[in-house]
């Protein structure tokens, strides 16, 4: 069974799921991958989060229900997962515009979600540099921060510009200068939650500072600072390189939709890491696996 193939089956289990308890672990599981890679895949194949996507799909279903039953509003509520009117009805006038209570009583333009089904587009009109490297254990030294993976591409960008004003670039620019390992550059890390329905990631920006290799030396991280370790592993690195943040964006949506369905590889359970270096080059190192 190919990458897509496992893709259109979770999103199977979560279309038979919609009126009951939908498990991110299950739906990982049925993918073949960690809950943190199965929600980055989701969002850049489909242009939306995992949790955007089940939320609109129940509220689709929820006003057919209004439309075509004498169920109560309240029932329809709990039986597609919210705990109260209240919160239902709030819900509802945010993706539809308008209150369940008038979809009875007058006309009414609704929204509607469909069921999501994955393909394979042949496109080839974008080359993608890559190279797949057997790389030995290492260590990131860096600031890390709990965010939320639906807001990602908002607070990202604005932890990079805290770490720029408020010193934390400097010291690992010193740190830098120390060492100039690979994975090179400034890293922006990606470290997905593994708690059942996790919505949430830590991020790193830090530097290597040491690659267990013989003669390598260990430099510490600076005061404060947090140090993690990655262990050794196939790594397909991408080069990402042009104007920001398009370059590495658009490297991501090519290498789940087009790279990886044809790959032969499935995605390793390891952190993801962009690496920035000068003059406007950058790597994007995803971790893999052979099926």
């Amino acid at each position: 069974m190919d990458w897509i193939q496992y893709l259109n089956k979770a999103i199977d289990y979560i279309e038979e799921n919609l009126d009951g308890t939908i498990s991110y672990q299950k739906i990982a599981k049925i993918a073949g991958c960690s809950v943190y890679n199965f929600q980055r895949v989701f969002s850049y194949i489909t242009d939306k989060s995992l949790s955007e996507y089940i939320r609109s799909r129940r509220l689709t279903l929820a006003a057919f229900d209004i439309l075509n039953t004498s169920d109560r509003i309240i029932d329809i509520a709990v039986k597609y997962g919210y705990e109260s009117q209240d919160s239902f009805t709030r819900a509802f006038k945010n993706f539809h515009g308008i209150l369940p209570s008038k979809v009875r009583h007058e006309p009414v333009r609704l929204k509607s979600c469909p069921k999501l089904s994955v393909q394979i587009t042949m496109r080839g009109e974008h080359h993608m540099s890559y190279q797949i490297e057997q790389w030995p254990a290492f260590k990131v030294a860096g600031i890390r921060r709990r965010i939320k993976t639906d807001q990602a591409f908002g607070q990202i960008p604005q932890m990079w510009d805290t770490a720029w004003k408020d010193g934390t670039m400097n010291l690992l620019t010193d740190l830098f200068r120390k060492t100039d390992y690979r994975p090179a550059g400034f890293i922006g890390m990606s470290i997905g939650g593994q708690q059942e329905n996790s919505e949430e990631m830590d991020y790193i920006i830090g530097v290597t500072n040491q690659v267990e290799v013989e003669g390598c030396i260990h430099v510490p991280a600076p005061g404060g600072m947090d140090e993690i370790q990655v262990k050794s592993a196939t790594w397909a690195v991408l080069e990402a390189n042009g104007r920001l943040p398009d370059a590495v964006q658009n490297i991501y949506r090519q290498f789940y939709t087009e790279w990886l369905p044809n790959s032969g590889y499935q995605l390793e359970d390891l952190p993801i890491m962009e690496c920035y270096m000068q003059e406007g080059r950058q790597e994007v190192w995803i971790a893999v696996k052979k099926e």
